[in-house]
């Protein structure tokens, strides 16, 4: 190649390099921001406000737990020889509680409603979609009559939104460059709701074979995905809600859950109090 050529070359690459780093850069980081609610609705609103939804749940459920100790603190009374004062110190300790008392979820749907998250082409219909009522109430463990303002407290607290994706079975059959539906989900998730912790690009790895084939080094595998959960002893989230994505491969069931507060509550009471092991605890804790 000729110096004028290479030059000539040399001086389109540095022109192309701006371009050429940004469609090869990260993708866009997206900053996670609480679903409001869903379909117009927003959390706290009161089931009554739902005119669409059949008088009778697909399921109730109750719990009650102790309030949740959310602070402590003290002061040091000095003694007279200069330290703290026992029974002093002792009265001035001040504890901060939150929640606790009764709760009871109830769980709605509106038969044939289904939705779809992105476009026509690369979205994922949801069906069937259950809408999720927390009621929360202070009372002696013995008092287990519902409130006579209970319509004035039970309030919109969560989705879970149910989608088909392929079981392995079907996985099987079908190429290792296939799109799944979990992989448009995460995706559509993603754009929504910014990176999950631990969240990993879609991709494959192949080995070269002897005949010029190439097959896959590793099956596929699903992760279950987790924006803003609980933290610290997994009481509730901080956030106005979570966005739980989890999946089961063999039986081909997907679910994409919105959760505010009081549905961890509702969880973390029936978690501790008989009911352990329970589906709902366990996704919003990814635990298997």
């Amino acid at each position: 190649m000729k110096p004028a050529t290479i030059l000539s070359v040399l001086a389109l690459f540095l022109a192309l390099a701006p371009t050429l780093t940004a469609a090869a850069g990260k993708p866009k980081r997206v900053k996670y921001v609480a679903p409001e609610g869903f379909s117009g609705h927003t959390w706290g609103d009161l089931r009554g406000s739902f005119d669409r939804l059949p008088a009778e749940p697909l399921g109730v459920g109750a719990a009650y737990i102790l309030p949740h100790e959310k602070k402590s603190n003290f002061v040091c009374a000095i003694s007279a020889d200069g330290g703290c004062d026992f029974q002093k110190t002792l009265d001035s300790i001040y504890r901060e509680y939150e929640g606790g008392g009764f709760y009871v979820l109830s769980e709605y749907t509106i038969p044939d409603q289904g939705f779809r998250m992105g476009n026509e082409k690369d979205g994922v219909v949801l069906h069937p979609v259950v809408y999720q009522f927390c009621a929360n109430w202070r009372a002696s463990i013995r008092k287990k009559a519902p409130p006579p303002n209970f319509d004035d407290i039970n309030k919109f607290c969560g989705m879970r939104l149910e989608f088909k994706v392929e079981t392995r079975e079907d996985l099987a059959k079908l190429p290792m460059d296939h799109v799944t539906v979990y992989d448009r989900m995460v995706e559509q998730l993603v754009e929504r709701f910014g990176q999950p912790a631990g969240y990993v690009r879609r991709g494959k790895v192949l080995i070269e074979t002897k005949e010029g084939e190439s097959e896959s080094a590793f099956g596929r595998k699903f992760s279950i995905y987790r924006w803003c959960p609980a933290g610290g002893d997994g009481f509730h989230t901080d956030c106005k809600a979570s966005v739980v994505l989890s999946i089961d491969p063999a039986t081909g069931q997907g679910t994409v859950l919105y959760s505010a507060p009081t549905l961890w509550e509702f969880a973390n009471a029936r978690e501790t109090n008989g009911h352990k092991g329970e589906r709902l605890y366990k996704l919003l804790h990814a635990r298997k």
